[in-house]
């Protein structure tokens, strides 16, 4: 666990080379099996945050919401599949006893450029502004705040954090908020 300024990671890993060539063979190659990986530590990151959250909170969570942050239209176009899509089914898959929803609500506002070798500030301005929420979509399943409802962000990868950041503030515009992010993997933070 670590936080990207206001917003607590949960990860299932730390980012190494060998995470690297995993999420590269996922979300490039569609390897099943690179993606079955990283939907397990994606799994760890959820068990984390329900147990840390419950503590917190004193009371059971009933209900997990949580948001996937959508890859680049173009790039999921290329591909011919939507990688963050495909590892929220598997992670669906393990979690059959849990009332968990999806809320596609996030898309993007404006073209991005791919971030690999971009450096920290170079992100934090090719995502400002990065995403836009669907209201309807929102509106329909976005939990009450007095409820014992939680609400992820859910991303394969965080670095900077400054994807995750952008998603958040487009919720924040509706007056939503997250409970943390959850993801396969992170760094412990980011040094280029």
């Amino acid at each position: 666990m670590s936080y990207r300024g206001a917003l607590q990671i949960f990860a299932g890993s730390k980012y190494t080379p060998t995470l690297s060539q995993i999420i590269l063979a996922a979300k490039e190659d569609n390897q099943v099996q690179a993606r079955a990986f990283l939907a397990e530590r994606l799994n760890q990151s959820l068990e984390r945050a329900l147990a840390e959250i419950s503590v917190r909170r004193e009371l059971a969570i009933s209900k997990i919401v949580i948001i996937p942050i959508p890859s680049r239209r173009l790039a999921d176009r290329k591909r011919g599949f939507a990688h963050i899509e495909l590892l929220v089914t598997q992670l669906m898959n393990l979690n059959k006893t849990l009332n968990i929803q999806v809320l596609n609500c996030l898309s993007h506002s404006k073209k991005v450029s791919d971030q690999t070798s971009l450096n920290f500030h170079e992100r934090a301005v090719n995502m400002k502004g990065a995403f836009v929420v669907d209201r309807i979509k929102y509106l329909e399943i976005y939990p009450t705040k007095n409820s014992n409802s939680v609400v992820f962000l859910i991303d394969d990868l965080v670095t900077t954090g400054a994807t995750v950041h952008s998603a958040n503030l487009a919720l924040l515009t509706l007056g939503g908020s997250v409970d943390g992010v959850l993801a396969s993997c992170a760094t412990e933070g980011f040094t280029h």
